[in-house]
């Protein structure tokens, strides 16, 4: 019975996710087309906004995932292995293209932005032209194989447990 309970939080931790974080994808695919400053810093405040709801959902996906090795017997699996090393690895590197570049975008934008671990003062904010020029020339193919394509390998391991 506790098992179908963690499947089941699992499932709706990874549910709840990539309901919250949808929110920051649909903001770098649009934020390309914005040209006005009060729709940019909107299309920020929204991203921003559900980051405490999708880290939660985040933590409990994880949490569950390493606990179901143990009640199922599976740390021998290489598939559960790798599904924490990509999913680790995917968590490192969307906190480090945040920081690369929406945080980048806020301090443009004149919007508070972190430095470092600390919150800093809002600047005033960069030409319209020169955010958008910055905007443009941010690679999205990164974010949609670590956003996309790796999770959506780790359901099929999770699924079809190959190795």
């Amino acid at each position: 019975m506790w098992i179908q309970w963690m499947i089941f939080l699992h499932v709706l931790g990874a549910i709840t996710f990539f309901l919250g974080h949808g929110a920051s994808a649909a903001m770098i695919f649009q934020l390309r087309h914005e040209t006005g400053i009060e729709r940019i810093r909107a299309l920020l405040d929204l991203s921003t906004s559900t980051m405490v709801f999708f880290s939660v959902a985040f933590v409990v996906m994880g949490v569950t995932g390493l606990i179901m090795p143990f009640m199922l017997g599976l740390w021998g699996e290489t598939w559960i292995w790798l599904s924490i090393v990509l999913i680790l690895f995917s968590a490192i590197y969307m906190s480090w293209f945040n920081r690369r570049t929406y945080n980048v975008v806020r301090k443009m934008a004149g919007m508070p932005y972190m430095e470092g671990n600390k919150q800093a003062e809002e600047q005033p904010p960069a030409p319209v032209e020169e955010i958008m020029g910055f905007v443009k020339g941010i690679r999205l193919t990164g974010i949609v194989v670590v956003g996309y394509v790796i999770p959506a390998f780790v359901l099929w391991m999770m699924v079809f447990k190959p190795f």
